[in-house]
């Protein structure tokens, strides 16, 4: 039997943990985050099905000028079995704009997670889209 809400909290520290690991620059470790079998739906562009297309959107994000992301969750909801679970995050992306100006964009999400084989939590479906700062 599992706590839906020891459950949460874990998910939502998940996620803590991964925005802290997404300033590293770490690509192996950002990636890590997500599902092998994970689709990633960025605003405005095609869906990235699986870690390879993953890894390598991350690395070309990480190449645009002045690039960071960080983001902090706000509501967990964990199902029944204890195996999946849903966040709602607010995020901000910052990239040099075309005048060489910092530009951050402020944001709103949905990552779905499941627990793999060992109890980690995964990313398995991250969609996010801009918001009002």
């Amino acid at each position: 039997m599992h706590s839906s809400e020891a459950e949460a909290n874990a998910l939502m520290q998940t996620s803590r943990e991964w925005a802290s690991a997404a300033s590293t620059g770490d690509v192996d470790l950002i990636v890590s985050y997500w599902d092998d079998d994970a689709v990633v739906l960025p605003p405005e562009q095609q869906p990235l099905f699986g870690k390879k297309a993953i890894r390598e959107y991350v690395i070309q994000s990480m190449a645009l000028p002045g690039f960071s992301i960080t983001w902090e969750p706000e509501r967990a909801t964990i199902a029944a079995d204890g195996e999946f679970g849903y966040l709602l995050e607010k995020n901000k992306v910052t990239i040099k704009d075309s005048n060489g100006l910092l530009r951050t964009q402020a944001g709103k999400g949905v990552t779905v997670w499941k627990k793999n084989r060992s109890g980690e939590w995964k990313c398995v479906v991250d969609i996010w889209n801009g918001n009002p700062m």
